[in-house]
């Protein structure tokens, strides 16, 4: 178990002394300091969970201390000890932040009792965030979050999918991450070296629907100036996202299948046939 680090300060060596003695053990790693801005410094830069300073002391008091360690984090507890108590003070220092305030002289006993109050509390807070790590690692999924039996269910069957696919249909409402389970079937697949390549059909013109595809070769049609790799070959050895098959032209779908079967494609244009070695994941809501 990792010890709960504790800064202590008084300017009184045999004070000091005392009260680190009366603290020292497995469960509490304490540092100890004679001057109160060298403590800061090291508060500062170390971030301890605890301090326990005297109130009294000279060039900076244990209420300004106070006042700069809230100031750098109010979850840092400080604890207040002093042989000059009064109400007043014990006020102002709990309404400044203090997590106690304790007359000296302390007995060991109850100065172990009262920071071991402030040691659970950080113990609770420890396991509080490591439970809250743990939930969170487990509902994350290739960039996906969810916490339900249907979302594990999800999750199992891209895992059990994704090596073996070669095409595959995505279904779901608008906005239900079809793109981001179409990731992680890329992440989790052979192809996973190759590209991701997506194509919105919803967006593309549909004369050019063929060209974006497969590609096209110079003077295939007006404005081709130059040959152009289509996305077919550019997915090559990678997977090729077709969002919104549903839009996409019922004469393009039929070469579409054509490349599906034969995993080759014909640039527009051209009589030369190209293998390519490319998985295709479509969606539609």
């Amino acid at each position: 178990m990792t010890p709960i680090t504790l800064t202590l300060i008084d300017d009184n060596a045999a004070s000091l002394e005392l009260l680190a003695a009366s603290l020292k053990s497995e469960e509490i790693a304490v540092t100890t300091f004679d001057n109160p801005e060298v403590a800061l410094d090291h508060i500062l830069s170390e971030h301890p969970q605890i301090v326990v300073t005297d109130l009294m002391m000279p060039g900076m008091s244990g209420m300004e201390l106070l006042e700069r360690v809230m100031e750098f984090d109010p979850a840092i507890d400080v604890m207040l000890v002093t042989a000059h108590y009064t109400t007043e003070s014990a006020v102002e220092a709990i309404r400044k932040g203090a997590a106690d305030y304790v007359n000296k002289p302390v007995s060991p006993a109850l100065l172990r009792q009262k920071v071991g109050v402030l040691v659970d509390k950080h113990r609770a807070s420890q396991r509080a965030q490591e439970i809250e790590a743990s939930l969170a690692a487990s509902a994350e999924f290739e960039g996906m979050v969810g916490n339900s039996p249907a979302m594990w269910e999800l999750f199992s069957k891209i895992r059990r999918v994704a090596p073996h696919f070669r095409s595959i249909l995505v279904t779901g409402e608008t906005g239900t991450g079809k793109e981001l389970v179409a990731r992680a079937l890329h992440q989790l697949s052979p192809a996973k070296r190759g590209n991701f390549v997506a194509l919105n059909c919803s967006a593309v013109v549909e004369t050019l629907f063929e060209s974006e595809l497969f590609g096209h070769v110079r003077g295939s049609f007006t404005g081709a100036t130059a040959d152009k790799m289509g996305l077919f070959e550019h997915a090559h050895e990678g997977v090729l996202f077709l969002d919104e098959i549903g839009d996409m032209p019922m004469s393009t779908q039929a070469k579409l299948l054509r490349a599906l079967q034969n995993q080759e494609v014909q640039r527009l244009g051209s009589l030369q046939a190209r293998k390519v070695n490319v998985r295709v994941i479509a969606a539609t809501h």
